[in-house]
């Protein structure tokens, strides 16, 4: 089965026997080229013009192609253009020489970030077809991952993804195309592309097997083993961590890799990956850097989130170094920063801390990183840490959730994530606003649309005598706790017809109770069972 991908940018595939000097040229205007010389139809997908304009979110300057005059000058240099940025104005090139004094004097450059010299990279892949399966309802080893943020009761109402675009931004698939897990998305025609933004090819099946590992989260169908959080979403899976070396290069093809996701209309991207220091001292970032403006890639991710797309990006693994905080983008502003705990729900020591460094509160939600269920590229189901894992399992729900709230924009989504988590009155710099329960932000979405009343409760069974209990209802209401015999335990008076509220009880024994919103008209009951 072929995969098709649609590359709105020039390639040039650099063939030379043994490498080339990597080059960023920035531009300080977008020559005589004005908004209103262009439609949005000129620049983006008919899809990425829809999700624009459900948003109401307007053609930028952002939005203008890099002035072909300046990259035509730069070729006439000597330089090949490997992939060119409207978002940070300018291109990325390659030379065979390290000389950049022939394009210094050009009046239209701003600055010259200089990556060193990278070898000749050859490699190629193969596909294969697979029989389709339907959904089982049957987590298998996923279980634990998904009840943790009751994503399990968006499947239960068929919202598994459909019609979401995803694009997995990481360090390579390698053979995603031979995980039985995986099998479905190519049958079904779930793939919607690859690129290999570092070697500048489709294949991305023979390369690191990180992203084949962040994806089987998110994508995994198999009976009674492993069912993911978004088995029916639609993937790009996108190529852009050399992770043989670590080289600020990687932050530029990460960002015109969001651009092309921007372009073809992806609406989630997830992207486990994360920046501090690199092989070349002088490119390193400081936590200082981590103000969501000042890296390359968290401008990018910035701006990602202004064309309306939801970033899920992992908040990083170093918790346990001296490093400690955030890396670059989990910085950046408008986007979902996800940290990690176990399976008990408790803080993974690893998972870096906040805030920005301009103290903004990150991570924004957490969920499953420590000992969360994954595919090997032996085709194994195997577990591992990282919040690589736990930043696409929010991904993978948070397609679910768009699914069923489709006319909602990524920021009111993003919002009623962040309402929804447990820690969100009282949230810390260790996991944000703690784990998110998207039945509740699901229903939190509906709010203004709501025709009937109804109960929720999360986390249900209860431990350790809390639980958050969101309702609505007609009139101005009382909440009362019942034992099953009937007995009154708890009452107490609630001003409004809607609401959010932590409920704390700390002398009940285990077992199972009546949770009851009363009003005039009505009475909501739901039944909840308390444990250690």
């Amino acid at each position: 089965m072929r995969l098709l991908i649609l590359i709105l940018f020039p390639i040039s595939v650099i063939a030379q026997d043994l490498g080339s000097y990597k080059f960023f040229i920035s531009f300080k205007d977008k020559g005589t080229q004005t908004i209103s010389d262009f439609q949005l139809s000129d620049l983006v997908s008919d899809k990425s013009i829809q999700r624009r304009e459900k948003q109401s979110i307007d053609i930028h300057y952002s939005d203008l192609p890099v002035f072909s005059d300046y990259k035509d000058s730069i070729s006439e240099k000597g330089y090949s253009i490997d992939y060119d940025s409207k978002w940070l104005n300018g291109v990325i090139c390659s030379s065979s020489e390290n000389n950049i004094s022939n394009i210094l004097s050009f009046s239209f450059v701003e600055k010259i970030d200089s990556f060193g010299f990278f070898p000749l990279s050859i490699s190629s892949g193969s596909r294969i077809q697979n029989k389709f399966e339907e959904l089982s309802d049957n987590y298998g080893d996923g279980f634990n991952q998904i009840e943790m943020l009751q994503g399990q009761e968006l499947h239960k109402l068929g919202y598994m993804g459909q019609g979401i675009d995803v694009a997995v931004l990481d360090a390579g698939f390698r053979n995603a195309i031979y995980i039985d897990g995986l099998k479905h998305l190519f049958q079904n025609n779930q793939v919607l592309g690859t690129w290999d933004f570092v070697d500048q090819e489709e294949s991305v099946f023979e390369d690191n097997y990180h992203g084949m590992s962040v994806l089987s989260t998110m994508a995994s169908d198999l009976d009674n083993q492993f069912i993911g959080m978004s088995p029916r979403a639609n993937y790009w899976m996108l190529r852009t961590e050399n992770s043989v070396s670590e080289n600020l290069i990687e932050e530029f093809y990460w960002t015109v890799a969001a651009e092309f996701c921007d372009s073809v209309g992806v609406d989630i991207i997830n992207s486990s990956l994360g920046y501090t220091t690199f092989d070349l001292g002088y490119q390193d970032h400081s936590y200082a850097d981590l103000d969501g403006f000042t890296t390359p890639i968290s401008k990018a991710a910035t701006f990602a989130a202004r064309k309306g797309m939801i970033v899920c990006n992992s908040a990083g693994n170093s918790g346990n170094n001296s490093w400690y905080y955030i890396s670059a983008p989990a910085d950046a502003d408008s986007i979902i920063t996800v940290g990690s705990v176990d399976q008990n729900r408790e803080v993974s020591s690893f998972t870096s801390r906040g805030p920005s460094a301009d103290g903004r509160l990150k991570p924004t939600v957490s969920a499953q990183g420590g000992n969360t269920t994954i595919y090997n590229p032996n085709n194994s189901i195997n577990t591992s840490n990282g919040t690589s894992f736990s930043s696409p399992i929010i991904a993978g729900m948070t397609a679910c959730l768009w699914q069923a709230n489709y006319d909602k924009s990524a920021q009111e989504i993003i919002a009623a994530i962040v309402e929804s988590s447990h820690l969100v009155d009282n949230p810390n710099s260790d996991i944000g606003n703690g784990i998110p329960n998207f039945s509740i932000a699901n229903a939190i979405l509906k709010l203004d649309d709501v025709e009937s009343s109804f109960l929720e409760v999360y986390p249900n069974p209860v431990v350790n005598d809390t639980f958050t209990y969101l309702f609505v209802n007609s009139s101005s209401s009382s909440v009362k706790l019942y034992d099953l015999l009937g007995k009154l335990l708890y009452q107490k008076s609630l001003d409004n017809n809607i609401g959010l509220y932590q409920l704390s009880i700390p002398y009940l024994n285990n077992g199972t109770y009546l949770l009851s919103v009363e009003s005039s008209d009505l009475v909501l009951t739901k039944k909840i069972v308390v444990v250690d």
